[in-house]
């Protein structure tokens, strides 16, 4: 058993072993959760599920995100933030990115038919570096696909773009997965075979564990910059104001435009520092009983 408090969180780093509790600033947390385990529920959110042992991640200052933390903001995303662009976006998560490239041609386009990529204007998929099949969260290294539809943001033709805070560290896995997904997504097959990467203003990370959040920050700031600003934000905790401030999409090609380059440009370590507290804001918002409901699991 560990003794976990999520009213006042810090840096897990500092701690004694077995116990997650210290200061942030003068904040308060409403979720308390003392003498739980790693495996006791936290919150139930549509498909995904958080543990203590997820939320506990976004603790520590060297902590990497689980495949956890990421589905479950794509979801947040795309159920509460962005759900007025369910019609022309669509969000795939990493288990799925993961699933896709690592099946035939055949397989993919039928797991992939029910979201229908082929009506999407823009498409992002959670990028690893993982290559053992039989590993379960495996990999070092998130990075976030996106696809442009020819027509979308003044695009000429279909584009695929590769954001990874690392530079190139993810460039073999965002080109297999761009090969995979692109026949079911109607992408011609020059943008499948030509993967745009480091765009000019993708943030970057400066140090080894920080991809997740640079994943997921670029990610709202791309559709908040598709979606006009976010005017239909759900209001739910800080991400729904602080990660506006930032974003903006560059590239090696024309597809991107300056509003975007701006919004990613904000995306530096000390906005990174502050989203990771945030998040943990989110979750306890989303925990409590309206919100989505936490509880023993």
């Amino acid at each position: 058993m560990v003794t976990l408090t999520l009213f006042a969180w810090r840096d897990l780093d500092d701690l004694e072993p077995g116990v997650a509790c210290c200061e942030y600033g003068s904040a308060a947390y409403g979720l308390t959760v003392l003498d739980t385990g790693m495996n006791d529920r936290v919150l139930a959110y549509h498909d995904c599920l958080l543990r203590v042992r997820d939320v506990a991640l976004l603790t520590g200052k060297r902590s990497w995100l689980n495949d956890q933390l990421l589905t479950f903001f794509f979801a947040y995303l795309r159920e509460e933030r962005y759900s007025h662009l369910q019609e022309e976006v669509a969000l795939v998560d990493c288990s799925l990115s993961f699933l896709v490239a690592n099946l035939s041609p055949e397989d993919a386009q039928a797991v992939l038919k029910p979201l229908k990529l082929e009506e999407k204007s823009l498409v992002l998929f959670q990028v690893n570096d993982n290559l053992d099949v039989e590993r379960a969260e495996g990999g070092s290294h998130w990075s976030l696909l996106v696809f442009h539809r020819r027509g979308q943001n003044g695009n000429s033709s279909d584009s695929f773009h590769h954001y990874d805070s690392a530079g190139a560290m993810n460039m073999r896995a965002a080109e297999a997965l761009a090969s995979a997904v692109g026949p079911c997504i109607g992408a011609s097959h020059t943008a499948a075979m030509a993967v745009s990467h480091a765009p000019t203003s993708a943030p970057r990370q400066q140090n080894g564990h920080d991809c997740g959040l640079y994943v997921l920050a670029a990610a709202n700031a791309i559709l908040d910059t598709h979606g006009g600003g976010g005017a239909h934000s759900s209001g739910t905790g800080d991400v729904s104001t602080s990660t506006t401030r930032g974003g903006g999409e560059g590239g090696e090609e024309k597809a991107p435009t300056s509003a975007l380059a701006q919004h990613l440009d904000s995306i530096t370590p000390a906005f990174i520092e502050d989203f990771r507290f945030e998040l943990l804001d989110l979750i306890e918002t989303l925990s409590e009983p309206e919100g989505g409901g936490a509880g023993e699991g």
